[in-house]
């Protein structure tokens, strides 16, 4: 999921660690089977989380609100269920992270 064309997403911070100009959207950790990429899981994501997420799963140099999706690896769940407190992944689904506009 992407944000509408245009919405603005940041580009840079007062403080180097935080992106500034966070978009109005909604984050989540998505887990699509891997039999038929069909969704079966939404685990909601704040932007606190994100912000923390993010020294878990880089984002692209350009993309500093995550708005792009990334893979979440098995190997850094623990830190993710640590940040997101989203329990165990289930070894049918892929997980990425997502994002799209706030309504």
């Amino acid at each position: 999921m992407t944000l509408r064309p245009g919405q603005p997403i940041g580009t840079g911070s007062e403080d180097g660690q935080t992106p500034a100009g966070a978009p109005d959207a909604i984050w989540v950790l998505e887990g699509f089977s891997k039999a038929d990429d069909t969704l079966q899981v939404e685990h909601p994501i704040s932007r606190e989380q994100l912000l923390l997420l993010r020294e878990v799963i880089t984002p692209d140099a350009d993309d500093p609100w995550m708005i792009y999706c990334y893979p979440v690896p098995v190997e850094v769940w623990p830190a993710v269920d640590a940040i997101l407190q989203c329990g165990p992944p289930d070894p049918e689904l892929d997980y990425l992270t997502g994002a799209c506009a706030a309504e």
